[in-house]
Parts: C-alpha cells; structure tokens; sequence
C-alpha cells in the first residue's frame, strides 16, 4: 500500500467510528499533518506550552503552567481554563500546547520592512 492508499483507508475507519463521513477530509488532513511533522511531535515530553498574542505572534515558550504563571504573573487556573478551552484569552494572551501550536498555519510576512511603532 502507498502512503496516500494508508491515508484514505485510516480517514475512511476513523469517519465511519465517528458515525459521520462529513469529518473526512478533515481526518485526512489530520493525519497527513501528523505524517509530516513526526509521530514523535505527539510525545507526553513536547507538551511546551506557547504564549501568544493577540495577533498571532509566538511570546515564549514554557514547561509547564506554573512556570508560564509565575514569569507573566497570570493566575495558573486561568491558564489552565485557556489551555482546556474553557477560555479564550488570559492576561491578554492566548495559550497552546506546542503540539497544537504546529498545526496552526501562520501567514508568511510579505514586507521586509522592520515594524516602527506609532508615536
């Protein structure tokens, strides 16, 4: 079996378990991604959690909530409802598990011209 034949035939069980073939392209997609970033991405170990802003920009990178708390000052728990999708944003900032951080698509900057804030 090609990899596209192992593809379509994991996308078509997982959309039959789930009971709805609407999911497909969306489980295919999936696992194309898992395919092309590593298994090992999914690992208990590379469970970072990212900060990031309101416009999408990547701020840091933590191992743990109580780490990312204490250096933003931003009470764990509300972390933690972000992280859980209980909440949206937290301190004005949006949090992930860089597991998920790698499926996002980013937009690639067009303008090579370095940002000036406004007076």
């Amino acid at each position: 079996m090609t990899q596209g034949e192992v593809i379509n035939k994991l996308s078509m069980e997982c959309a039959l378990a789930l009971g709805e073939l609407d999911h497909l392209q969306t489980i295919r997609t999936y696992i194309q991604m898992a395919l092309s970033i590593g298994i090992d991405h999914f690992r208990k170990e590379m469970e970072e959690i990212v900060v990031v802003d309101m416009y999408g920009v990547e701020c840091g990178r933590y191992k743990s909530t109580i780490e990312t708390s204490q250096k933003l000052g931003i009470c764990r728990q509300d972390i933690t409802k972000v992280l859980n999708g209980r909440g949206h944003t937290a301190g004005g900032f949006r949090f992930m598990y860089s597991r998920d951080y790698e499926l996002v698509p980013r937009k690639q900057s067009t303008s090579s011209l370095p940002i000036v804030p406004l007076s």
